[in-house]
């Protein structure tokens, strides 16, 4: 009979120890393949948009998904389509504590929040999130309308009757009484000056030592309802007056 060399001998000798004693030990192991400890779900969007055509470009209307304290959209799927739409959304756990329709910037930061939708369950909870908005105008100042003076100003201005500064802030009317109007508060100063944002009241109230020009502290006001994004709400602000 033919003899094998003998460090292929040896060779197959180790192997064949090895093999036993894996064997013997009973630690046999399958091989694996990491999974997700959750589900993705479904985001579900129906809006009926108008007044899409009138944001500036630097701008979208976006559905949005965010992780808490985060103003940076960790997806989103920008919206570029008036009228009735259905949007899905697939593929936003990790963290994602809400998802929003809202005004994006080229950045992906939150700007403005029109619509949100909680998303901190467990994904076992529920596979589809609604966000049912409705019908909705998302034109530049009534997203500014809706997304911060209702939110944060007519408590002052115009809700319950209450006009802090002859000024009121509620729909239909927060156009007319800021556009070109003198404050009847603070001598020779226009409360939104047409095209110039440095020059408009209502631009220098929220900078740096807002609080001096008014005796009122409003960044304060609006930093208590816009954590995250609050300079993202003064820029888009500005932009508006700019715009005019």
């Amino acid at each position: 009979m033919r003899k094998l060399p003998f460090f292929r001998a040896s060779l197959m000798t180790s192997l064949a120890a090895l093999a036993f004693a894996a064997c013997d030990s009973g630690d046999i192991y399958e091989p694996t393949a990491e999974t997700q400890s959750t589900a993705s779900r479904v985001v579900k969007l129906t809006a009926d948009i108008s007044g899409l055509g009138s944001l500036p470009e630097k701008y979208a209307l976006s559905l949005a998904a965010f992780k808490s304290n985060d103003r940076y959209a960790t997806k989103l799927q920008t919206i570029a389509e008036e009228g009735p739409i259905t949007v899905l959304m697939s593929n936003t756990d990790n963290g994602v504590s809400t998802v929003e329709l809202a005004i994006t910037d080229r950045l992906r930061h939150r700007v403005l929040t029109l619509a949100t939708a909680d998303y901190s369950g467990s994904a076992e909870d529920l596979d589809t999130i609604r966000l049912e908005v409705g019908r909705i105008d998302v034109s530049q100042f009534n997203c500014l309308q809706q997304a911060v003076f209702n939110k944060a100003c007519i408590q002052c201005h115009g809700g319950n009757g209450r006009k802090a500064g002859s000024l009121d802030l509620t729909d239909g009317h927060a156009l007319a009484e800021l556009v070109d109007k003198a404050s009847a508060t603070r001598e020779d100063a226009i409360r939104v000056v047409s095209g110039n944002a440095e020059q408009s009241l209502l631009h220098q109230i929220l900078q740096d030592g807002g609080q001096n020009v008014l005796h009122y502290n409003h960044v304060e006001v609006l930093s208590s309802q816009f954590k995250e994004n609050l300079e993202e709400v003064k820029k888009y602000i500005d932009d508006w007056i700019n715009g005019l």
